[in-house]
């Protein structure tokens, strides 16, 4: 969510003292459209082919920003029918551009191209977004759009229940043949592209069963209510939609970006020379696809949202629960449910931000008044290391690090990858998915990784003399204060954690 929740949280606060409802405005119905049949003659089709499994569906893990990104710009560039990409935040930087690029391209091949935004981030880009739909093979929908396109900070105050509800999906699916869901939004901090920060984050690539579910999901939403049009939004006469202005740019671009340093660590990407030679080595296991209706807020008591299918899950554990999540506020139910878990001998394991690490500060003051209860209650905690020890994946090395990865592992044969975050906001307000694939040996080895990055990557939760510390297990120190975070960090964390915003984190 990054900068978002701070605009959420700030909009709830001053919705007490400002009332006022937007009218509603009234659009065309759009036209339905729905995903295409996956060729049968191409590479991709071919390669799918030769691998699939009946009623199973394989996934690849997409731990590593370069790989995660490559696997993206390889995936359009082998597109030969659709291209359905669906995002909470699409940024107008380097790796934006770069992406855009290649879906330009594919639109020049004659492949449908169809994006999906959440307006929340779009401020500023209209002129872009409409360009691009001008192309013949583009079209662009935003998820409950503000109707106001140059004063939205009052538009979200003034109908604020509207507005505070967004799309937080991420998917992206080609030729209804292979899929990318996971946590990642598109931007430079997701790709080992920023040098200021880099996001640890997890997406899987996806072939077989779970693609055609993934792309249900899509048309969902992109024929949904809750969905308009850019050019529904945005007066033609506002913007210069002149596509030969977008090829003069798209051709200026690409002549620069074979000599960029990242596109040059992209080219020398492990994964892409596995993608060439079909060397991909996939988990197989049956597979959930799982997410909210569009309509979440107003969904009937009875229509299932996401939770309903995690709590269904969580309440398979036997053994072993692992939950990563970077913004975690459990509430007191689920708090009061994770200690019940350990008293009947469940192993129970928390990875989120530190103090240090996190980005949004609230999130961190809503997750300080439940962890040293879950910590005595036998829940195992581990806080991310905000200065990272290990850069090798990064683009020159980021200065901070921060986990913005969303998994959830049950008895080592059962994970969850996806969208949602661990808070109220993932629960009841936003719109999340995910994919829920049943795997012993992709289990064990997520269980495997987070337990050595556990060691290096973040700290251990204890509590000595009724409090809490921070166990740094790289050297067996003990630090009895928020490690790597300054007075001030500490101070405003406090501070928010007595505003009335749970609800909103």
């Amino acid at each position: 969510m990054h900068n978002n929740k701070y605009i959420f949280i700030l909009c709830f606060v001053f919705a007490f003292f400002i009332s006022g409802c937007a009218s509603q405005v009234e659009f065309e119905p759009l036209e339905p459209q729905y995903k295409l049949a996956p060729p049968k003659d191409s590479v991709l089709a071919e390669y799918v082919k030769s691998h699939k499994k009946p009623e199973l569906t394989g996934v690849k893990t997409l731990a590593d920003g370069l790989d995660a990104f490559i696997a993206r710009l390889a995936m359009i560039e082998s597109a030969t029918t659709s291209i359905d990409l669906q995002y909470y935040i699409y940024r107008n930087d380097d790796v934006g551009k770069m992406l855009t690029l290649f879906l330009y391209q594919a639109a020049e091949r004659g492949v449908r191209v169809r994006i999906l935004l959440d307006d929340m981030t779009t401020a500023s880009y209209d002129d872009g977004w409409m360009v691009i739909a001008n192309h013949p093979n583009i079209s662009v929908r935003l998820f409950n759009p503000s109707y106001e396109r140059h004063y939205r900070g009052i538009a979200f105050i003034t109908n604020f229940t509207r507005m505070n509800h967004r799309m937080h999906n991420k998917s992206l699916t080609i030729d209804n043949l292979v899929s990318i869901v996971g946590g990642r939004n598109i931007g430079a901090e997701y790709f080992s592209a920023n040098e200021d920060v880099e996001f640890g984050d997890l997406d899987v690539l996806t072939i077989g069963e779970a693609v055609d579910d993934v792309s249900t999901q899509f048309d969902t939403y992109w024929n949904s209510k809750q969905v308009q049009s850019i050019q529904q939004l945005v007066p033609a006469n506002d913007i210069n939609t002149n596509l030969e202005l977008l090829i003069q740019e798209a051709a200026n671009y690409k002549a620069t970006l074979a000599s960029s340093e990242y596109y040059k660590r992209l080219e020398n990407s492990s994964l892409l020379e596995r993608l060439k030679n079909q060397s991909v080595q996939w988990y197989w296991g049956k597979a959930d696809v799982v997410y909210d209706p569009p309509n979440k807020l107003k969904a009937s008591s009875d229509t299932p949202i996401l939770l309903d299918d995690l709590n269904y899950f969580f309440n398979q554990t036997q053994q072993r629960l692992v939950i990563v999540s970077p913004y975690f506020v459990p509430g007191d139910a689920a708090t009061n449910a994770f200690i019940k878990g350990v008293k009947q001998g469940k192993d129970i394991t928390i990875v989120t931000n530190s103090l240090a690490a996190t980005d949004v500060l609230a999130v961190h003051a809503g997750y300080q008044q439940y962890r040293q209860k879950l910590v005595e209650g036998g829940v195992k905690i581990y806080e991310v290391k905000g200065s990272p020890t290990e850069k090798k994946s990064s683009w020159k090395g980021s200065s901070r690090s921060s986990l913005h990865a969303k998994t959830f592992v049950i008895d080592e044969d059962i994970v969850f990858v996806g969208s949602f975050n661990f808070d109220p906001r993932s629960a009841l307000i936003n719109t999340e998915m995910g994919i829920v694939i049943e795997s012993q040996q992709l289990a064990k080895d997520m269980v495997a990784g987070l337990t050595e990055s556990a060691v290096s990557k973040a700290y251990e939760l204890a509590i000595e003399d009724g409090d809490l510390v921070w166990i740094d297990n790289t050297d067996g120190k003990v630090i009895y204060a928020e490690p790597g975070a300054g007075f001030w960090r500490k101070f405003f964390a406090d501070f928010l954690a007595l505003l009335p915003i749970e609800s909103q984190l």
